[in-house]
Formats: structure tokens, sequence, C-alpha cells
């Protein structure tokens, strides 16, 4: 899909019909490892795909998804909130791409069970995940839904 018709096409999904493939998923593995990080510290990082169902029944509000990828950085503070936010970013949009549902979702951290998450890391972000029957149709977005200063 092209940048611009992707971007105009965006939008959160919550239905999915089915789960994602390993390709699908090793795309959007590959579009999170492609965000930037904050001073380029990748190792302060972690990715957690949960696709066991039991542990997704213990989540709260994944909308049913198949698939939740959450980052999580060790002593995260505003510069790796940014940076999950860039890595989750990357990874919806990867997803769409592939013409798959995807959701940003913070909610659900708060709900993931102990011991998934990697020792020493705390869970910033999620994306949840899954086949969709959704269309993804560019619309028009108003240059001034959010407001702008320009300073020349």
């Amino acid at each position: 899909m092209e940048t611009k018709t992707m971007i105009t096409s965006r939008k959160a999904v919550r239905h999915y019909t089915g789960q994602i493939t390993d390709d699908q998923l090793h795309n959007i593995l590959i579009a999170a490892n492609a965000g930037p990080v904050g001073m380029g510290e990748y190792e302060n990082y972690r990715l957690t795909v949960i696709q066991d169902k039991d542990i997704l029944n213990k989540m709260s509000g994944i909308y049913d998804a198949p698939t939740v990828i959450v980052v999580s950085a060790k002593e995260p503070d505003t510069m790796e909130d940014i940076s999950a936010g860039a890595i989750v970013h990357n990874m919806e949009l990867a997803a769409e791409d592939q013409g798959l549902g995807a959701n940003y979702n913070m909610s659900c951290v708060g709900s993931i069970p102990n011991n998934i998450l990697p020792t020493g890391f705390k869970g910033i972000f999620a994306l949840t995940l899954g086949q969709t029957d959704e269309k993804f149709v560019p619309r028009e977005i108003p240059l001034d839904r959010i407001k702008i200063n320009i300073v020349k």
C-alpha cells in the first residue's frame, strides 16, 4: 500500500476474525525492530508476543484479539514511552499494510498475568492484532484537526 493511502486508511480495529500467520507476524516484528529508539538503546526493550488463549483470556480490554504484542522496557521513563509508541506505530502500519486489524492498547498492559513479561521489564504499550473483515479505505483528513502554528 502507498504510504499516504495507508496513513489515511488507518483505523482502530476491535473485531477480529482469526489468527495472524507466522509470516504476517514476522513482517510486523521486522517493522518493530525498524522503529526508532531513544539513544539507540535497543537492548532496553523487549517485545512479548502473546497468542496463548489461556493468557489472553486473563487480559482485559483486548477485544478478543488472537494476538497481543507488548512492548516493555527497563525502568521506563519519558524516552522509553515515546520509543515504545514509535515501535507500536510501526507494527500497526505493518499490520494494516498486510490487511490485518490492529488497535493501539495501553489499558490491557496492567492486566498481563505475572511472569509473562521478561524479568526486569515493565509493559508500556501493546498492540492487539488479528485477521479482520474490515476494509481500509482512504478518508479525507481535515488539516485543522490538530491546531497548527507555523513559525517562519
